[in-house]
């Protein structure tokens, strides 16, 4: 039972702090600050900043003190900045609370891997990291599908009304029900976290990999807006590109005992690659919606093999301070993508755009080729 709510509460806040993270770019043309494509870039920059600025704290004060209170004052974080944006629609107000709401969501990844890491040996592990990685796949074929509904039904502030409230009820579920963890008998030094090369193998490559998709995740909405030129419509595609990673996301617990956390990400990527680089090549709704299937499929393997690749690098002394420093720089991506997707989107094309992001995407196989595990994960 504690098990169970231990996988249930951490992916619950895991899906919060994705579902705040995409709401923005599903609102933006909705909403009655009408924001341009740099004024949207500033606001994915300024969330992303926040995020990761909180990253290594998160990590290494997770490994040393009590989880569950860690992640109530971060849910009640992205509450508080949540109420602020929809209540008072300013564009300087949404930057600040853009900012502050990446900041608060960032603590959640760190945390909630390090619960999962103490309550799970090696062996139940990859299937404990693909149940709680569901909760990513579903918060994005939720958000195409509730923040269209919201917004176009009763305004586009009761988007973020919802993310109020549901980060709320997680949170005082979080402080009365998840386990206190014990302070680590060992002192975590950063500097013997940065000198393990999977740690570095697994942080580049992830940067590399990330930027790809978040990129995907922040502009594929209007991408789909420009070409179906139906809000409900392009809500549906977006959400296809996670709608079959609920499936992929069960089995990947299964593909990753069997293929070994190395192969399984080598593997994947490369298909999730090659899913990327077609959406330079058709305009046809049907085809697009048909690539975006393949595409979460794919995409959502990767998913728990890296937090299970995370767990295992740190083990269950060092899992929070790994993944951390991992997701600093998997999260850093999001900053980088926000900067450099509008200056290629007004200097070229959507078309470059998916061609250029599916490069780096190809790029990060080289750093997960590096990866050396335990036997038990070869």
């Amino acid at each position: 039972m504690k098990a169970k709510r231990v996988i249930f509460l951490s992916a619950s806040s895991f899906f919060l702090s994705y579902f705040s993270r995409v709401t923005w770019s599903i609102v933006a043309p909705l909403s009655t600050l009408k924001t341009t494509t740099t004024e949207d870039s500033i606001i994915f920059a300024l969330f992303f900043l926040g995020y990761i600025l909180v990253q290594i704290p998160s990590g290494m004060l997770a490994d040393r003190i009590s989880a569950n209170h860690l992640l109530f004052l971060s849910l009640l974080g992205v509450a508080i900045t949540s109420f602020i944006s929809s209540t008072f629609p300013l564009i300087m107000l949404e930057y600040v609370a853009s900012f502050l709401m990446g900041f608060s969501a960032g603590w959640i990844y760190p945390i909630t891997v390090k619960l999962l890491s103490a309550s799970f040996d090696s062996r139940d592990l990859p299937i404990a990291m693909s149940i709680y990685s569901i909760s990513w796949p579903l918060s994005i074929v939720a958000s195409g599908v509730i923040i269209p509904f919201l917004a176009l039904t009763f305004g586009w502030e009761f988007s973020f009304y919802f993310i109020t409230a549901l980060s709320i009820i997680l949170g005082i579920l979080a402080l009365l029900y998840l386990p206190s963890l014990k302070l680590s008998k060992s002192i975590i030094k950063f500097k013997d976290v940065v000198k393990d090369k999977n740690s570095i193998y697994i942080s580049v490559g992830g940067f590399l990999f990330y930027l790809t998709y978040w990129i995907l995740v922040l502009y594929l909405y209007k991408y789909l807006l420009s070409v179906v030129g139906n809000e409900y419509t392009a809500g549906i595609i977006y959400s296809f590109t996670a709608l079959t990673g609920i499936f992929s996301t069960i089995l990947a617990g299964y593909i990753i005992k069997s293929l070994g956390v190395k192969r399984t990400f080598l593997s994947f990527i490369t298909l999730y690659s090659f899913s990327l680089l077609l959406f330079s090549f058709s305009k046809n709704v049907i085809v697009i919606g048909i690539d975006a299937l393949a595409l979460g499929f794919f995409r959502f393997v990767i998913t728990p093999t890296s937090s299970t690749a995370v767990a295992v690098i740190g083990g269950k002394e060092r899992s929070g301070s790994v993944t951390g420093l991992a997701n600093f720089f998997w999260q850093f991506s999001g900053i980088v993508g926000s900067i450099i997707a509008p200056l290629l989107i007004n200097l070229f094309t959507y078309t470059y755009l998916w061609t250029f992001v599916s490069v780096f995407s190809f790029l990060s196989l080289i750093f997960y080729y590096k990866l050396k595990f335990m036997r038990d994960y070869l």
